[in-house]
């Protein structure tokens, strides 16, 4: 059995606190590959020794253009190029790269769509918009091409390539009874749906679309002025994260919510005369409206995935994947296909919380394999119990294991590195448990950077707490 394909999501290269990312003491993102990237690329060397390189395939947020610098993400790819392909070393993974862009890097997926537009206008075509969404099945033909500018200044890799599908990518045998499909996850969270839960509000009408071409169609552009590219809107984008943090807690993320709403009925009300009980339609008034679209975003939003630090899945985010796989994704796998696949596997990432596990979803004769990348970022001083990261592989047969790469170490010691599938018989657990336990002590290694670069993060952050503490304290005194 072969590796085809290893997924990894929520790299978020360039942000200070992904554990990929290096920086340097004066806070400049280094040249070279960080110590934790290093040792990774170690690990997955010596378990793949002389196999067929498999694809790499970024699973959304690899990028961090949603709070990061574009010169600083940039820097940080390339520290990723280097360690995956060096050029006087053993090239990792095979040289066409997939992209699948998440809501970080959602700027990625417009850069691509833009240029399809213009293309099609350059060869005497005036498209009716833009193309909202790509094929499932099958090879993606639009070039990444932030990403294919940068590997091009590694002239050793040329002819590299990196296409980029939306907002999934998948892949279906001959007789198309097991498929593999991957979706970053932030359509899965609601805070990422708020324009049609503001028009299902409106209108009363279900919520949640049928469709991939409504979903994207709706919340795209949404995601574009939430996340897609802040990173460069200096000091108003720094200070963003504090608004993104604030939004990860559901008791935060309420009052901000009742914050907003108040100040912005208070002010068209104070300024412009606008009675905030004033009637709109069926009842509902100013207020109301207001109320409800702050609410349906910010307000709302922490109460899903990335909040609930003591668990994995909760009851609505098991709803919320139950849609998603029974509505809008089965409608184009049977679009593509002509039926659903018997056998499904389905991998996402965004909450930054590993798991495998098995789902009863309406319309998939059998139960779908669920699989979570987790993520490479620290949300918190440290990391809770769920939080973690692994790295999907997916065999040319198309079964699905989870490489469980690191949880928080609550006990002071690090789980070692494993292999987990989702409950069913697997021959890529068995051979790939087998090929992590002969490079243990590159993976002990890879784990012990790892635990050192938790600590030291938690070390920065709780020094840097109480600096901004000193400081305020300091103010008032004067």
């Amino acid at each position: 059995m072969t590796i085809a394909q290893i997924v990894l999501s929520d790299l978020h290269l360039g942000a200070r606190d992904s554990l990929l990312t290096h920086v340097l003491g004066g806070g400049e993102i280094a040249r070279e590959p960080s110590p934790v990237l290093a040792a990774f690329a170690a690990g997955l060397r010596a378990t793949l020794g002389d196999r067929e390189k498999p694809q790499l395939v970024l699973l959304g947020d690899a990028l961090d253009l949603g709070l990061s610098p574009f010169g600083d993400v940039s820097k940080a790819f390339l520290q990723l190029i280097d360690a995956f392909y060096p050029e006087n070393g053993q090239e990792i993974f095979r040289r066409d790269i997939v992209y699948i862009a998440g809501n970080h890097d959602h700027h990625l997926w417009r850069m691509a769509q833009d240029h399809r537009f213009v293309t099609q206008l350059q060869d005497g075509q005036i498209p009716g918009d833009l193309e909202h969404i790509t094929p499932i099945i099958g090879q993606p033909t639009h070039s990444c091409r932030l990403m294919e500018s940068l590997i091009a200044q590694r002239p050793h890799l040329a002819g590299a390539s990196v296409r980029i599908a939306y907002p999934n990518w998948g892949l279906a045998d001959a007789d198309r009874k097991r498929a593999v499909v991957m979706h970053h996850g932030h359509y899965l969270d609601g805070m990422y749906r708020a324009l049609s839960n503001m028009r299902g509000f409106l209108e009363q009408t279900p919520a949640r679309p049928a469709t991939m071409q409504q979903l994207e169609a709706e919340n795209g552009p949404w995601i574009d002025f939430l996340w897609s590219d802040l990173g460069s809107a200096g000091e108003v984008g720094g200070q963003t994260g504090s608004l993104y943090q604030t939004m990860l807690s559901a008791g935060a993320s309420h009052d901000f919510a009742e914050s907003i709403a108040r100040r912005l009925t208070g002010g068209l009300n104070a300024k412009l005369g606008i009675n905030p009980q004033m009637q709109l339609k069926y009842g509902i008034t100013l207020d109301n409206l207001i109320r409800a679209g702050v609410d349906l975003t910010a307000g709302r939003a922490a109460e899903r995935q990335r909040e609930g630090y003591g668990h994995v899945l909760g009851e609505a985010e098991i709803g919320d994947i139950g849609w998603y796989l029974g509505q809008p994704m089965a409608a184009q796998l049977r679009e593509e296909l002509g039926e659903l696949p018997r056998e499904l596997q389905f991998v996402f990432g965004h909450t930054h919380k590993p798991f495998q596990d098995e789902l009863m979803v309406d319309g998939y004769a059998t139960p779908v394999g669920v699989f979570n990348t987790g993520g490479w970022v620290l949300d918190e001083p440290t990391l809770m119990p769920v939080q973690g990261c692994a790295a999907m592989l997916i065999s040319n047969e198309l079964e699905v294991a989870s490489l469980r790469l690191f949880n928080d170490p609550t006990d002071g010691t690090m789980v070692p590195v494993r292999v987990e599938g989702s409950g069913r018989v697997s021959r890529l657990v068995d051979d790939a448990s087998e090929a992590v336990a002969g490079a243990a002590d590159e993976w002990a290694a890879f784990s012990s950077e790892v635990h050192g670069r938790i600590i030291a993060e938690a070390d920065r952050r709780v020094r840097d707490m109480l600096d901004q503490s000193n400081h305020a304290a300091r103010e008032a005194a004067e």
